[in-house]
C-alpha cells in the first residue's frame, strides 16, 4: 500500500526535479538521455563482423532452414514444434514461430544500414568503399530474405535509428514486396560500383567470408542478381530477356566452389546451427518423399546420407539400400512422435559444415535453368553436370564432418562419393531423365543438391513456391496438409504495430496468400 509519507516524498521529488529542469540549458536537456561513459559508435568493419555472423548463422541457417527442411520434405518433423509444423498444427501460422528470426533480421538490417551510412562522405568511415560495398550486399541479402519469407513487410521505415540509437519509427509502415525488391536490386548495383574502389582502413580479417576480397564480394553480388532475377520470373515482362541477363550475371560470378559465399568458421566450440539444433533438441528424421527421390535415381547420397534409427543401436550405421530393414523413413504429414523409430540424416551431425549464403552449385543450377528455358538444352546438359558434381561434393564435405563428429558413434559402411562416382551417376541416372524433360530434371537435381547442413533449405523453400506459381510442379511433395506459402509475421510486431497486427489477422493467410513474386497481392 502507498502510504501518505511516501506520497509526500514522491511529490517533493517531482517538485525538486522540476526546479532543476528550470535551470538546465537546452543543450543539457539534449544530453540527459545520452550514455557518455561508453562508445556509441564503432568502425563499420567491426559492425560487419556481426552482420556477417548473424546473416549466416541465424538468418540463413536458423529457423528458416530448420522449418524449411520440414516444409520442403528434406526431413520430417517428429517432436515438439517440428511435429506441429509437420502435421500443420499451430506452428506454420503462429506469430511466435519465427519471432526470433524476425527480430534478428531487422537487427541485422539495421546494423548493415549503419555501416553503409558511416561510409558516406564526412562520416567516420569515409573512404572505405569496399567496406561500404560489402555492407550494401549484406543489406540487399537480408532485405530479400525479409521479402521472400514475409512478403509485404516493414522495410523503408524499419531498421532505422536516430543519433541516439533510438528507432526513428516506432510503428514502421508495411512496404510492398515489389518495392522491397527494387531496393534490393539497386543496392546490389550500388555495391558493385562501390566494390571497385578501395578502403582507407581495410576490413581484412573482420570479414569472416572473403577477408575483404572485393572481387569475390562482387561475384557474390552478381550471383545474387542472378538468383533474384530468377525469383521474379513470374512477374517478368520479358522472360527470355531476363534469362539472358541471368546468364550474363552468372558469367561474372563464381568460377569454382572456392569462391562461393560460405561462413566456414565452425569448430568444436563454434558449431554449425543445424547440428546444434538437432544435438540439443532433435525433432527431425529422414523423410519418406526425399528417400523416394533418391531411390528412384539410385542416388549415391542414399547410402551415404542416411543412418539407422537409434532404436537399432547406439552406434549409427549407413543405410545400405532401400531394402535395408533399418531404413525407416517417416511418412510425410503423419509420423509418430518418436525420435528413436526412424532413420536420420547424416547431415544432422555435421558440426563443422559451413553455412552457405550462396553456393557455386546453386549458381550453376541457375545457369542450367536459364539455358533450359531458352531451349539451349545441349549447353544446359554440360552445365547441369557441373552443378550436380559440385552439389554432391558439398554434401560429401558435410558427411565427412558428421563422421568426424560422431567418431566411434558411427559405423561407416558406405564409401565416400568421389568426383568420378558423381560423374558416373550423372551419365547413367541423371542424363536419361534430363533428355526426357530437361527443365524438370534440372530442378529436381537442384532440389537434391540443396539438401544438407549448409542452410540451403531456406532457398529451396523459395524455389518451390516460385515453381508452384509458374504451374511447374516438378518437385513432388507427399505431405497431404496445406503447404505454407510464406512465414507469419513475428509477434513482437503483431502485438505492437497496428498495421502488422491487421495484416497478420489469425495467421491463416500463410496457407492462402502467396507472396507477390509467386502471384499473390502481398
Amino acid at each position: 500500500m502507498r502510504t501518505i509519507s511516501n506520497t509526500i516524498k514522491g511529490v517533493f521529488a517531482v517538485s525538486l526535479f522540476s526546479v532543476c529542469l528550470i535551470g538546465c540549458s537546452e543543450d543539457k536537456m539534449d544530453d540527459i538521455n545520452k550514455d557518455t561513459n561508453h562508445t556509441n559508435s564503432v568502425d563499420a568493419k567491426f559492425i560487419l563482423t556481426d552482420v556477417i555472423t548473424s546473416t549466416a548463422f541465424s538468418n540463413v541457417s536458423g529457423d528458416f532452414n530448420t522449418y524449411g527442411s520440414a516444409y520442403v520434405e528434406y526431413e520430417a518433423g517428429v517432436d515438439n514444434q517440428l511435429y506441429n509444423a509437420e502435421i500443420r498444427l499451430n506452428e506454420p501460422t503462429a506469430a511466435s514461430t519465427f519471432n526470433n528470426t524476425w527480430t534478428g533480421l531487422y537487427t541485422t538490417l539495421k546494423n548493415a544500414r549503419i555501416a553503409i551510412s558511416q561510409c558516406e562522405e564526412g562520416l567516420r568511415d569515409e573512404g572505405n568503399d569496399i567496406t561500404k560495398g560489402i555492407a550494401l550486399v549484406l543489406a540487399a541479402y537480408n532485405g530479400a530474405l525479409l521479402a521472400d519469407m514475409f512478403g509485404d513487410t516493414p522495410f523503408s521505415e524499419a531498421a532505422l535509428i536516430d543519433e541516439n540509437g533510438a528507432p526513428v519509427y516506432m510503428n514502421p509502415k508495411i512496404d510492398k514486396q515489389e518495392d522491397i525488391y527494387k531496393t534490393v536490386m539497386q543496392e546490389l548495383d550500388d555495391a558493385i560500383i562501390s566494390l571497385q574502389g578501395s578502403d582507407r582502413s581495410p576490413i581484412s580479417t573482420y570479414d569472416l567470408i572473403y577477408k575483404g576480397n572485393a572481387a569475390n564480394w562482387t561475384k557474390l553480388a552478381y550471383g545474387l542478381k542472378a538468383r533474384y532475377t530468377m525469383r521474379l520470373m513470374n512477374r517478368s515482362g520479358d522472360v527470355n530477356g531476363d534469362m539472358a541477363k541471368i546468364l550474363e550475371y552468372v558469367s561474372k560470378s563464381f568460377t569454382s566452389a572456392a569462391e562461393q559465399a560460405e561462413f566456414a568458421i565452425y569448430d568444436n566450440n563454434n558449431i554449425n546451427p543445424y547440428y546444434g539444433f538437432n544435438n540439443d533438441r532433435a525433432g527431425l528424421v529422414s523423410s519418406q518423399s526425399m528417400g523416394e527421390k533418391l531411390i528412384e535415381r539410385q542416388d549415391p547420397r542414399l547410402q551415404r546420407g542416411l543412418l539407422t534409427p537409434s532404436s537399432v543401436s547406439r552406434v549409427r550405421t549407413n543405410i545400405t539400400s532401400s531394402n535395408d530393414p533399418n531404413y525407416v523413413p517417416a511418412p510425410n504429414g503423419s509420423p509418430e512422435q518418436n525420435m528413436q523409430k526412424y532413420s536420420v540424416s547424416t547431415f544432422y551431425y555435421a558440426s563443422t559444415a559451413p553455412s552457405i549464403l550462396m553456393s557455386y552449385h546453386e549458381l550453376k543450377f541457375l545457369q542450367a535453368e536459364a539455358l533450359c528455358r531458352l531451349n539451349r538444352t545441349s549447353e544446359a546438359e554440360a552445365v547441369l553436370k557441373e552443378a550436380v558434381v559440385a552439389g554432391i561434393a558439398n554434401a560429401e564435405r558435410s558427411i565427412e564432418s558428421a563422421i568426424e563428429t560422431l567418431g566411434e558413434g558411427i559405423n561407416v559402411t558406405a564409401e565416400a562419393i568421389t568426383e568420378d562416382v558423381a560423374k558416373t551417376y550423372f551419365e547413367s541416372k541423371v542424363k536419361p531423365l534430363f533428355i526426357a524433360n530437361s527443365l524438370k530434371e534440372t530442378m529436381v537435381q537442384k532440389y537434391l543438391a540443396l539438401w544438407g547442413a549448409s542452410g540451403e533449405a531456406t532457398e529451396t523453400f523459395s524455389d518451390i513456391r516460385r515453381l508452384k506459381a509458374l504451374g511447374e510442379n516438378f518437385i513432388t511433395l507427399k505431405n497431404p496438409g496445406k503447404y505454407p506459402l510464406r512465414c507469419p509475421y513475428g509477434n513482437s510486431d503483431t502485438t505492437t504495430n497496428p498495421e502488422v497486427k491487421a495484416a497478420y489477422g489469425d495467421g491463416n493467410y500463410v496457407y492462402t496468400e502467396p507472396v507477390w513474386w509467386a502471384g499473390g497481392s502481398r
